[in-house]
C-alpha cells in the first residue's frame, strides 16, 4: 500500500482516504478538512498497512471509494476507527452477487489498455468526466501497475473476507456502471454490522470532499451557526424541549451531584432544570461559543472548548472528580463516541452519572431529499455496545416527536431558528431549496442515563 499525506499539521484526528483504482493523493486534494490531518491509501497490490501511523492520532475516520472499500476492510479494525463510511464499494469487489460480476472483473484486468482505461474512466464518471479527466490522467499509477493491482484483488478477495471492521454508512448511487446497485445492496443488507443506506443519484463517481465536509462538520461553523440562533432558538426549539424534559424525567430525582459537567448548555434548557432538580455546588458549562451566564444558584465556570478534547484533557487532569455529566441534543456531533464515553466514566466518581441525549439514524429522514449528506447518527446498537464497556445499569429511552408545519419556508425558518439541520453544502437557491423542503420533520432522540463502573 502507498501512503500519501496531504496534511500532517500535528492535529490529533485523522482522515483516512481509501482511494478508488487508478487513483492516488492527487486526486482527493479538495478533501482537506479543518482540525483533521489526512492522509490517502493507494495502491492495493501489497495489503500492508503501517499501523504506526495512527498511533499519534486520538481519532481516526475512514472514507472508502470503490476498491478502497475492500482494502479498508482488510486493513483496518473497528478498535482503531472511529468512523467508517463506504462509497459505491463493497467487501467483496468481485462477486456476482455482491460486487463486480466475476466475468467483467476479470475482463477489464485482461484487455487493459490506455484505451480501456479511458472507457472505464467515462463509465465510472458519467457526465462529471470532462470535469474530472484532468485529475484523473494526473494520477502516478500506469498500465501495468492498474493490471497488476486487479489480479491481486481478485485472489485476494477471493479467499479472504471483511467483518472486522464496523462501517456506519454505506453511499449507493444508482447510476453506477462500475459496482452495480443491488449488488451494492444485497452486501450491505448482509452486513453485520448494518449501516446505514444511503442513495445518490450518482455515477459510481462521487465527490468525496463534499461528504467528508458534511459528515465532519467543523467545530467553529457549529457553534457559529447555533451562537446566531440563539436568540430565537427557545421558541422554536419545540422538539428539543421535549426531549429535554424526556431526558430529565430519567435522572434520579436526589443524588450527591455537587460538580456537575454539562456540555453544550446552549440557552440554559437543560441547565435550569438541572440546578432545580439537584442543586450542584458548581456547574462547568462546556460550549462552541460564549453562552453568557444563567440564573441559576450554582457557581458557573463557562469553558469555550471542543467538549470531547475538554472531557479528555479533564479524565487525564482530575480523574474520578466529577459527579454528573449531562448533555442534550449534542453529542451526535462528537466524531468518537466510544473515545467520548472512556473519558467521561474516567472524569465520573465511581456510581457517577452519565445522563444525555442524542439522535437515531432516522433521525430528520426528511431532509434527505434535499441532501444525502449529513451527520452520520449512531445506531442504538452501536451505542449501547460502547456504555456495555464502561458503565453500569444504564437505562435508554426513545423519543420520536413529529412536526408538521403549514408550508416549506416555516420548516425552513425552524431549520435557521434551531441551527440544526444537517451540514451539506449544496449550492442551490432559495426557491429551489424551498421546493424540496418538507413540510414534517421527524427528530427521533435516544436518551440516556449511566451510573460509571465501580471498579474497585
Amino acid at each position: 500500500m502507498r501512503i500519501e499525506w496531504l496534511a500532517k499539521e500535528g492535529n490529533n484526528r485523522l482522515i483516512l482516504i481509501f482511494a478508488g483504482w487508478g487513483t492516488d493523493a492527487s486526486f482527493y486534494v479538495g478533501c482537506l478538512h479543518e482540525g483533521w490531518d489526512l492522509a490517502v491509501v493507494s495502491g492495493y497490490s501489497d495489503l500492508s498497512f503501517p499501523d504506526d501511523i495512527l498511533l499519534p492520532y486520538r481519532s481516526v475516520a475512514v472514507f472508502a471509494w470503490s476498491m478502497g472499500v475492500y482494502a479498508a476492510s482488510q486493513v483496518m479494525t473497528s478498535d482503531k476507527v472511529a468512523l467508517a463510511v463506504a462509497v459505491n464499494g463493497t467487501e467483496s469487489p468481485a462477486d456476482d452477487r455482491s460486487g463486480i460480476p466475476t466475468a467483467i472483473f476479470d475482463g477489464t484486468a485482461d484487455s487493459l489498455n490506455e484505451r480501456n482505461l479511458m472507457k472505464f474512466r467515462r463509465r465510472m464518471t458519467g457526465k462529471d468526466y470532462d470535469n474530472v479527466r484532468t485529475r484523473l490522467e494526473g494520477c502516478a499509477y500506469g498500465i501495468e501497475q492498474l493490471r497488476d493491482e486487479l489480479r491481486c484483488i481478485r485472489q485476494e478477495s477471493s479467499v479472504s473476507s471483511g467483518g472486522r471492521l464496523r462501517w456506519q454508512r454505506a453511499y449507493i448511487s444508482t447510476g453506477d456502471l462500475i459496482f452495480p446497485a443491488e449488488s451494492q445492496r444485497r452486501a450491505w443488507m448482509q452486513n453485520p454490522y448494518s449501516p446505514e443506506i444511503v442513495t445518490l443519484d450518482a455515477p459510481h463517481y462521487v465527490d468525496m470532499s463534499e461528504i467528508i465536509h458534511s459528515i465532519l462538520p467543523a467545530g467553529k461553523k457549529v457553534g457559529e451557526r447555533f451562537m446566531k440562533a440563539s436568540t430565537t432558538y427557545d421558541s422554536q426549539a419545540h422538539a428539543q424541549r421535549e426531549i429535554t424534559r424526556h431526558l430529565a424525567e430519567m435522572s434520579p430525582e436526589d443524588g450527591f451531584y455537587h460538580r456537575v459537567v454539562e456540555i453544550g448548555p446552549g440557552t440554559g434548557m437543560l441547565t435550569r432544570i438541572i440546578d432545580e432538580k439537584w442543586h450542584p455546588t458548581v456547574m462547568e458549562l462546556v460550549d462552541l461559543y460564549p453562552t453568557g451566564r444563567f440564573d441559576i444558584t450554582a457557581e458557573q465556570r463557562l469553558h469555550i472548548a471542543n467538549a470531547e478534547e475538554w472531557i479528555e484533557d479533564m479524565a487525564e487532569r482530575e480523574p474520578g472528580s466529577i459527579d454528573a455529566i449531562v448533555s442534550a441534543s449534542a453529542i451526535q456531533w462528537f466524531a468518537d463516541p466510544r473515545r467520548f464515553f472512556r473519558n467521561a466514566a474516567r472524569l465520573l466518581r465511581p456510581g457517577g452519572l452519565l445522563l444525555c441525549s442524542t439522535f437515531l439514524p432516522d433521525n430528520m429522514k426528511e431532509l434527505q431529499q434535499i441532501s444525502p449528506y449529513g451527520l452520520v447518527y449512531r445506531s442504538r446498537e452501536e451505542l449501547e455496545g460502547y456504555l456495555d464497556e464502561y458503565f453500569d445499569a444504564a437505562k435508554l429511552s426513545e423519543k420520536r416527536i413529529e412536526m408538521r408545519f403549514d408550508n416549506a419556508r416555516d420548516t425552513l425558518l425552524h431549520l435557521r431558528q434551531t441551527g440544526v439541520g444537517g451540514t451539506a453544502r449544496a449550492q442551490v437557491s432559495i426557491s429551489a431549496l424551498l421546493g424540496m423542503m418538507p413540510t414534517e420533520l421527524t427528530y427521533h432522540a435516544l436518551c440516556i442515563a449511566a451510573e460509571r463502573r465501580n471498579t474497585d
